[in-house]
Order: structure tokens, then sequence, then C-alpha cells
């Protein structure tokens, strides 16, 4: 029963950072820096 408990922390643990670190991953999605003029088409 311990190692049943165990496994259901981890696993709680485990969404609990790739849930953080996807949240984390949009906001650098969302930056769009500028456009150097120099590569606009005319």
């Amino acid at each position: 029963m311990k190692k049943k408990n165990l496994l259901t922390l981890v696993a709680a643990l485990a969404t609990v950072i790739a849930s953080t670190i996807a949240t984390s991953a949009c906001f650098f999605y969302f930056y769009q820096p500028e456009e150097p003029k120099c590569l606009n088409e005319k």
C-alpha cells in the first residue's frame, strides 16, 4: 500500500512540474522581436 501512495505522489508531482514548464514555455512562444528594416520586402 505504501508503494502505491508513493507512486501516486510522484505522478502528481511530475504533473505539476510538467504543467509549470509548459506554461512558462508559452511566454517565449508569444515573443515576437521586431523585423529589421533591411529584411522587409518592398
